[in-house]
């Protein structure tokens, strides 16, 4: 019960199909198999961003839907489906692994 999934620079799109870059293929069927959310990390703001997908479900950020691009912060709660995901952010305003 447990898992972690390692965000990239850019476009993180999240669903359990094979083309998104965090597979969420966990048995969660209500996951849409194409982008059901974004994770976008800026390295030159070094802020993330939480943004819908094309999918049909919905994404929830601390139990609100996601209807827009949303500056989300470590420690974050993520519901898609019956799946709930929490950002544990290492990039910040002081540190980046491209410095």
């Amino acid at each position: 019960k447990g898992n972690f999934l390692t965000l990239g620079y850019g476009q993180n799109t999240i669903g359990r199909g094979d083309n998104v870059r965090l597979k969420l293929d966990f048995g969660d069927a209500e996951v849409s198999r194409e982008s059901n959310a974004i994770v976008t990390y800026d390295p030159k703001s070094r802020n993330f961003y939480l943004s819908p997908g094309t999918g049909q479900n919905l994404t929830y950020l601390d139990e609100e839907p996601v209807l827009s691009p949303t500056i989300i912060n470590s420690g974050v709660k993520i519901n898609i489906g019956q799946t709930t995901l929490r950002l544990v952010q290492l990039c910040d305003k002081d540190f980046d692994w491209q410095d």
